[in-house]
């Protein structure tokens, strides 16, 4: 056995996940899905299971001075391969990374944007939960794939809808009340009238209430008075108005959420305790979501500490 041998059979010996990050991606296929707006469909895994990532989209948009980044991945190797990803297609200065919320599979990759000297931007709301909940996350993301990862904070906050010029284009960000988390941002772009929802929506992914539910069902009623053609949501595929013939593109996700606030206030009003109740409400929507199993519990107890005080 030559020496090479030796050391992959020790690390293969000693469970060494070498395979793991020799498999991980160098680049990430983005598609141009509008003229200047490209996005990388992330795969449909948990953050804190999955060997690599991303699995949460991004989305890059172009104009002709400038770049904004929407949502930087999960790691810093994952920013990494964005930004070569993006480099492949424009020398642009990045001058934006926009940040939708503080769940690490959406920001933790900002480190890899450093040296443009972007302006990291976030809803107003945003550093208090940065600041309380990033070391709970490193703790648990223990993958190779995260080594060497730092979390970098926002230096610009948004608290009242503001324009972005990124040189003959025009973006919109807006701060959005308690929703999916209390300090969810979305990004609009005026010239193709494409809105990056962030996780305000997801496709496929069964939604995670981190936030209000009752607020999140009010916010997507906000996002639906835009005059959108197609949704980029937080994780799973962009929704076309047009294909859904004129069918609102929150619509499964709001079936879902109207269904866990109805079916909580009944097991409340009919004394079903909160854990029993995670565990025995709305089973019939296993089959329409993914990683309904991981997440969908959880939802039912945010839920259930929210609507009790009505």
């Amino acid at each position: 056995m030559n020496t090479l041998a030796r050391i992959t059979a020790l690390l293969v010996l000693f469970n060494f996940p070498f395979g793991v990050l020799a498999n991980a991606p160098k680049t990430l296929a983005f598609e141009e899905i509008v003229p200047g707006v490209h996005v990388h469909q992330g795969r449909i895994d948990d953050l804190f299971t999955a060997q690599f990532g991303p699995v949460a989209n991004v989305t890059f948009i172009v104009g002709e001075t400038s770049v904004a980044l929407i949502d930087s991945g999960g790691s810093r190797r994952a920013g990494e391969v964005i930004y070569t990803a993006i480099r492949a297609v424009t020398p642009l200065p990045i001058r934006y990374v926009i940040n939708t919320h503080v769940h690490p599979d959406h920001n933790f990759g900002n480190q890899a944007f450093l040296a443009e000297k972007p302006e990291f931007v976030a809803h107003f709301r945003y550093p208090g939960d940065f600041a309380a909940k990033t070391g709970y996350y490193l703790q648990r993301l223990k993958a190779p794939w995260f080594e060497g990862t730092t979390p970098v904070a926002a230096t610009w906050l948004i608290d009242t809808s503001t324009q972005f010029d990124l040189g003959n284009r025009r973006i919109t960000l807006t701060p959005h009340d308690r929703a999916h988390t209390r300090h969810d941002l979305s990004v609009f772009d005026e010239q193709t009238q494409t809105l990056i929802a962030g996780d305000l929506l997801f496709v496929e992914h069964i939604p995670t209430l981190d936030g209000n539910l009752i607020g999140w069902l009010n916010v997507m009623d906000e996002l639906d008075q835009l005059p959108y053609q197609r949704v980029v949501p937080g994780h799973g595929a962009v929704q076309l108005r047009t294909t859904l013939s004129e069918r609102s593109a929150f619509a499964h996700q709001r079936h879902y959420l109207e269904s866990l606030t109805a079916s909580v206030r009944d097991a409340i009003h009919q004394n079903i305790d909160i854990n029993t109740a995670s565990n025995t409400l709305m089973k019939d929507h296993a089959k329409q979501w993914a990683l309904f199993d991981a997440f969908h519990p959880r939802n039912v107890i945010q839920a259930y500490k929210e609507l009790e005080w009505e």
